[in-house]
């Protein structure tokens, strides 16, 4: 049995991306007799100015937790955010995940200090060749031809969804599908502020095709930037679109549930969750061609490029499938898991 601690940051402060997958990932760790802790952000820094926060990040990263690691005497530590520790890296505890090589890229153009700080811990976690998990077969199949990653053990940690399936195993079928009779038909768009989002473009397509435009649309994921939100579909002139605040897990799980279809646009992920939150609620899934949506295809979800974006858009409504997804990445992270326990 192994002694774990995970570093968990942003839990509590960001409400989707990381913080969901790392508290799945502590489901999967506990399956497999691990003792797990989980180190967040203290509640009393929560309010405080982002910058604040992303610097107190890095400290906590750096210095905090591998105190923690030495006092706690953890065997095994984990870093989740793309970026580690370099005092952990000396040890052979520690695991840094990644989700994808954005920063990597981003470096090539412009130099931004986030990016910066995530190539040079990533750099130095892999010349000690220390361990290193990817999030999708897509991101490990990058990652496996990276030459600074060749010296690392790789292994294959996917998204997990433990406790979206535990919530639907809580509700009944009925009223897992129930809908409000006096709320009319909509469609859900999991997006975000970042660059891979598109947000914009994701609307201008949206406005473009009159089938989808007749249709009420929901947009979650941009709780925290609504305002920024809708001053885009407001220069756009785009009506029947709602920004919804930030949700909770029930609320979330609701929208899905009770939607005609779910959409995700973006240019790139690294594993691509919202196809598989929309169809594991039995939603038909419209998104983007790319390689992390791909990944996850079944017959429900219908990839699109901007030249085909109202065709598939109204393949995906008037064949909403209700039949859920069978989801394969858990017995995957088991077994990787299983793997890096006992590696060390």
């Amino acid at each position: 049995m192994k002694k774990v601690l995970l570093f968990n940051f942003y839990k509590g402060i960001l409400y989707r991306g990381i913080p969901i997958y790392s508290s799945n990932l502590i489901t999967a760790l506990e399956k497999k007799e691990s003792i797990v802790n989980e180190w967040s952000c203290p509640k009393f820094a929560h309010k405080l100015p982002r910058a604040i926060i992303d610097l107190l990040f890095v400290f906590c990263e750096q210095f905090i937790v591998p105190i923690i690691t030495i006092l706690g005497r953890y065997d095994k530590v984990i870093y989740p955010y793309n970026s580690c520790s370099l005092i952990s890296a000396f040890s052979k505890k520690s695991l840094l995940i990644i989700h994808d090589f954005i920063p990597n890229k981003r470096i090539k153009t412009r130099l931004s200090i986030s990016a910066l700080y995530i190539v040079l811990t990533q750099r130095f976690h892999a010349f000690l060749r220390r361990d290193v998990a990817f999030v999708s077969a897509t991101t490990k199949r990058i990652g496996m031809n990276v030459k600074w990653l060749k010296g690392c053990n790789v292994y294959l940690f996917p998204n997990s969804f433990y406790q979206l399936e535990a919530k639907l195993t809580q509700n009944s079928a009925q009223k897992c599908n129930e809908k409000s009779s006096n709320e009319e038909s909509y469609v859900v768009l999991i997006s975000g502020n970042g660059s891979n989002k598109e947000f914009d473009h994701a609307m201008h397509l949206w406005k473009t095709c009159k089938y989808a435009t007749s249709h009420k649309l929901k947009i979650i994921g941009l709780g925290s930037y609504r305002e920024w939100a809708l001053n885009i579909t407001r220069k756009l002139e785009i009506e029947n679109v709602h920004v919804l605040p930030i949700l909770t897990d029930d609320e979330l799980l609701s929208q899905l549930q009770n939607a005609s279809m779910v959409w995700a646009h973006s240019t790139h992920e690294g594993f691509g969750r919202p196809v598989i939150e929309g169809r594991i609620c039995g939603k038909s899934v419209l998104a983007s061609n790319i390689s992390a949506f791909r990944e996850h295809r079944d017959e429900s979800v219908y990839l699109y490029d901007d030249d085909s974006f109202c065709e598939k858009y109204h393949l995906a409504y008037v064949k909403s499938d209700t039949t859920g997804y069978k989801i394969k990445y858990h017995v995957i992270l088991e077994e990787e898991i299983g793997k890096w326990l006992l590696a060390n």
